[in-house]
């Protein structure tokens, strides 16, 4: 465990932190650095066309924002904040009404903007905006990501050390885009109780199974999948490192593929697939298993397996058709919730309005996403 002192408190610049306000594109990946060049302290923002329509400096303890230089007066959001452009083009969402301040009219260039009044460069150096200096140390986290309607981007922290470069990437989670806030400070008590080996952290689960045929031992075998991530977020792992989400779409894989012409015919679609006044996706049943795994690998949820667990087995023990809610980001108090999305469906060629998880979804999510638009992009060429 790395420990500083904080006894400087807000006296000491290089202890404030900084927290961005951005709109991202759906199917978009970004990169943010921290590192020392001398005594400054730089961010370099890599994308394409994230928006950070404002950018505040704040302090560590008393969480005051920081007022930026009078010489910068004329930056939109002076005097708290700033503006900042990083990539070549500018997110469609500026325009959007949770774009609070420095909104932008649909399609505007970043060659049409000034210079005086957006940074457009992809590095930052905070001292060149304000009347201190920041020069940080040590350990970085990024922490309070929220998003007014749940479209959190995805976290990853490839390196917390600023002395050798602290890195991260985003991910756009949602097919509406993200606009989110999140900060960028340092980690004072920075341990691994969330790193591979922590003994909070639990051993692996996997699948209960048995030989058993019988209805009642299929609905608890395919119920204990759901374990495997029950109270887990996107970065949930187990004792020995490997992720919560990605062993339950593997036991998933295996469990569909082993059972689904026996068990899971028998006791779940094998009487109900041809039966018309049920809306399943595929009356065939190759296809239809595939697009259940389908939709749990990206979405988490799977409507026809809902369908058919609503008439196959009671109301009072049904199969679980969504991974579980509740658990909450690392980078936030955001937790898991299930909401309808219409989307386009390539196993069933079709659009369709589907459930599933937002707020912290899995991680597969953005592969989708991108997919999503280049498909859109191939349409309208």
């Amino acid at each position: 465990m790395n420990i500083y002192s904080m006894s400087s408190g807000d006296n000491d610049p290089s202890n404030d932190y900084v927290r961005m306000h951005v709109a991202m594109d759906a199917g978009t990946s970004s990169n943010i650095r921290i590192y020392n060049s001398g005594i400054s302290g730089v961010i370099q923002y890599s994308s394409t066309s994230d928006y950070a329509w404002k950018v505040e400096r704040v302090k560590y303890i008393s969480e005051e924002t920081v007022e930026l230089s009078a010489s910068e007066n004329q930056k939109i959001g002076y005097p708290s904040g700033f503006a900042w452009i990083p990539g070549d083009s500018i997110s469609s969402l500026s325009n959007s009404e949770e774009v609070e301040t420095g909104k932008l009219d649909s399609l505007t260039e970043k060659s049409e903007l000034s210079n005086n009044e957006y940074l457009k460069s992809g590095s930052l150096v905070l001292e060149d905006l304000y009347d201190d200096e920041w020069s940080p140390q040590g350990i970085m986290k990024v922490s309070n990501v929220y998003s007014l309607k749940g479209n959190m981007p995805f976290v990853n922290i490839k390196n917390k050390e600023i002395s050798s470069t602290g890195s991260f990437d985003i991910y756009a989670s949602s097919l509406e885009g993200c606009i989110f806030t999140m900060d960028i400070k340092r980690d004072f008590i920075s341990g691994d109780s969330n790193g591979p080996g922590s003994l909070l952290l639990p051993d692996l689960i996997k699948t209960k199974t048995t030989s058993s045929a019988s209805k009642g031992e299929t609905l608890k075998e395919w119920n204990s999948m759901f374990e495997i991530n029950q109270n887990s977020n996107v970065d949930s792992i187990f004792k020995n490192g490997q992720n919560r989400d990605e062993v339950f779409i593997q036991e998933m894989q295996n469990y569909l593929e082993k059972n689904w012409y026996n068990k899971l015919k028998r006791n779940l679609w094998g009487n109900y697939i041809d039966n018309e006044s049920m809306q399943l996706s595929s009356r065939d049943p190759e296809t239809l298993k595939n697009h259940i795994f389908y939709c749990f690998y990206y979405f988490g949820a799977s409507d026809d397996i809902n369908i058919l667990s609503n008439t196959s087995f009671s109301s009072s023990e049904g199969m679980n058709w969504y991974i579980g809610l509740g658990g909450k980001s690392l980078f936030s108090e955001n937790v898991r919730a299930l909401r309808s999305e219409l989307a386009y469906l390539p196993v069933v060629k079709q659009t369709k309005e589907i459930t599933k998880i937002y707020a912290s979804p899995p991680r597969t999510t953005y592969s989708y996403n991108l997919q999503n638009n280049i498909n859109i992009a191939d349409f309208i060429d």
